[in-house]
């Protein structure tokens, strides 16, 4: 009877293990599928390496003598024989309608576009045409995108004048993002690693086994479990002050972010290095110091190599938590995106990025999906890279 009993209760808790187990697997890839349906459709190259804000150009244009018939047509590309120019249907990286240029040649009046003011415009391929008004014979007429590039060609070949020729750079992308993010991997590592490493040098070799040290490792495991917002709040009081005091920085910046995130990750830094350097055998430290060598040869030259797996296991984990971060960047680095970034300027970052685009009226959740899926992919890499590094150095691991 004991016997029954007892299965029936191993029986429903390896159940009830393995039901929450399935549950949190479900939602982890409905989640996860969600953000690939939606995101992969307006992931690409482009997306990359175009900017956030559309850059507009008006142009004015006057047709030239030059005969333009013997220009060779590809399919889907509505040619201009009067201007010298082909355009196509396309879709921005919204995936909304919009015409394209894909020709021009070289003998084309548009190589010679003006501006209003009288400066020469540079159009070319790949920019996408808003709007144009053409004036002629019958009057002015004008196309839009809504008109597609069949409209837009009958419309050009209508008239030798165009007073309104509106085009675009494309925007929608997330190059600003991506340069602010990597920005922001780089000086926090650069703080945070160098302070990290000496303090768990410090800790474990240097520090007396007192209430002193108990409080300290007590004070940084503290640190490690403050919400992120609190350090938001640190960086609109400390960080951005004491950044606009030392730089021409006028608010929240990259570098503010920078310190922020320092101060949130040292103690993984600070933990990570002290656990690698405890595990080194004792006889490391005896042995180096037995052959004349000091404390501070004997940490730098014998301790730290051997400690390197834990420190490089830390920042990679460090770089994870820099590149998933927002609240706190949202108070020490703004939620403006920026196209052209600098150290000392306020950026977004990829995570900042799609809360931002969020919170729009018309929130874009296309974009949001595309660069969820780029943080993903990349926490997934640095979590199989944190695999490999122990795996490879597992091997020369010291048995005590």
């Amino acid at each position: 009877m004991m016997e029954t009993k007892r299965k029936i209760k191993d029986l429903l808790a390896n159940g009830s293990t393995y039901l929450s187990a399935s549950i949190s697997l479900i939602v982890l890839l409905a989640i996860i599928l969600f953000v690939f349906i939606n995101g992969s459709k307006t992931l690409s190259f482009k997306m990359l390496t175009s900017p956030y804000y559309e850059t507009p150009y008006f142009a004015i244009v006057e047709a030239n003598d030059e005969d333009f018939s013997s220009i060779e047509e590809k399919e889907g590309v509505y040619y201009s024989y009067k201007y010298g120019i082909g355009i196509k249907d396309s879709k921005d990286l919204e995936k909304k309608d919009a015409v394209e240029i894909v020709y021009i040649d070289e003998k084309s009046p548009f190589n010679s576009a003006k501006s209003v003011d009288g400066k020469t415009l540079k159009i070319k391929v790949g920019q996408q045409i808003k709007r144009i008004q053409v004036k002629g014979e019958s009057g002015i007429k004008v196309a839009t995108t809504s008109s597609k590039a069949s409209g837009m060609i009958e419309v050009l070949d209508s008239g030798n004048y165009i007073n309104e020729f509106y085009y675009v750079d494309m925007g929608g992308g997330i190059r600003g993002s991506l340069l602010a993010t990597l920005m922001l991997v780089g000086l926090t590592l650069l703080i945070v690693i160098p302070i990290g490493v000496i303090s768990a040098i410090y800790l474990s070799l240097y520090a007396k086994d007192n209430k002193f040290t108990s409080l300290l490792r007590s004070l940084i495991d503290m640190i490690g479990g403050i919400p992120s917002i609190i350090f938001g709040l640190i960086s609109l009081i400390v960080f951005i002050p004491f950044v606009s005091k030392i730089s021409s920085s006028n608010g929240a910046s990259v570098l503010a972010g920078a310190f922020t995130l320092s101060i949130m990750l040292l103690p993984t830094v600070i933990r990570t290095t002290e656990e690698r350097i405890n595990a080194i055998p004792k006889t490391y430290k005896s042995a180096s110091l037995a052959l004349g060598a000091s404390l501070t040869q004997t940490a730098f030259k014998v301790i730290l190599p051997n400690a390197l797996p834990g420190i490089l296991t830390s920042i990679i984990l460090c770089i994870g938590r820099i590149i998933g971060e927002s609240a706190a960047l949202i108070f020490a680095m703004g939620t403006a995106i920026q196209d052209n970034v600098g150290i000392l300027q306020p950026a977004t970052t990829l995570a900042v990025h799609i809360w931002s685009v969020m919170t729009d009226e018309n929130p874009n959740f296309g974009l949001a999906c595309a660069i969820s899926i780029i943080i993903l992919v990349i926490v997934l890499m640095l979590n199989i890279l944190v695999k490999l590094v122990s795996l490879k150095f597992k091997k020369y691991e010291v048995k005590k």
